[in-house]
């Protein structure tokens, strides 16, 4: 994408993920993302109430920054209501290889795991494996509750069109390319599935209350004391990072919680 803009400063272009640095890469160049690991730590909410065995599983593509981001907060997420839950997590090595994503779901099924969320191209494989073994879902990117309605709880969603007609309207009006976008719940980059109607009270409402805490800008994940899976502390007692904080963009770690490696 930096090859061809350089060659067309008259065409904006903007990668989905990503940095965006002034003074080295060109202006009519962009990064858009949102902040999905907040819907990822509501996913991990309602799973640590809805687990019975309290272990999760993850099937991921690779562990890269994004996809640790959102494996954390979603154990964070179901820790916070039960410090004795574990994710244990399944790198497949590519985006979209359905043959890996379900024998890591069935694999983990076999190790007692019982809701399952997913950092893959498409959720499907995985959704669908899930509730065959009678296990809980949540899932990612859009709604897959009509895939598996009796196994969907609800699901981290991208919102695109927020960051989309931010863009287009820049375009449009002749103003500067917005060179590096970032969103949550708050400015509508992200929402989340409805729950699922097997979805207990007691969950919703801490969801609910810790959804509305993030929309307020009062909720944040990452702080401090934070040790990874290894015990090393990785934020600092006091520490606050905010889903602003650049640093994210470069996690390079799991969190204590989380059974598997990088």
């Amino acid at each position: 994408m930096l090859a061809l803009a350089a060659k067309d400063p008259g065409v904006r272009f903007s990668h989905c993920g990503g940095m965006w640095t002034e003074g080295k890469h060109p202006k009519n160049t962009g990064s858009y993302f949102g902040y999905i690991d907040e819907g990822q730590y509501l996913n991990g909410v309602i799973a640590g109430y809805m687990s019975k065995s309290k272990k999760l599983g993850f099937v991921a593509a690779k562990p890269i920054p994004q996809v640790l981001r959102n494996i954390n907060a979603f154990t964070m997420g179901a820790r916070s209501v039960d410090p004795k839950i574990t994710t244990t997590v399944i790198f497949t090595g590519e985006w979209s290889m359905p043959v890996k994503e379900a024998e890591a779901t069935n694999s983990l099924a076999d190790q007692g795991i019982d809701v399952f969320t997913m950092h893959v191209d498409s959720p499907k494989v995985i959704v669908e494996t899930a509730a065959k073994r009678g296990k809980f879902v949540c899932g990612y990117h859009v709604s897959q509750a009509k895939l598996a309605p009796n196994a969907y709880l609800t699901g981290a969603e991208w919102n695109w069109s927020t960051a989309y007609n931010t863009i287009v309207d820049a375009a449009l009006a002749g103003k500067p390319h917005p060179n590096f976008l970032r969103g949550g719940l708050k400015e509508g980059y992200v929402k989340m599935s409805p729950y699922g109607a097997m979805v207990t009270e007691p969950a919703k409402k801490k969801a609910d209350e810790i959804k509305a805490k993030m929309i307020a800008g009062t909720f944040d994940i990452f702080t401090g004391p934070l040790k990874d899976n290894n015990g090393a502390t990785v934020i600092a007692a006091g520490k606050v990072m905010k889903q602003t904080d650049i640093e994210l963009e470069k996690m390079n770690y799991l969190v204590e919680g989380v059974v598997g490696s990088v």
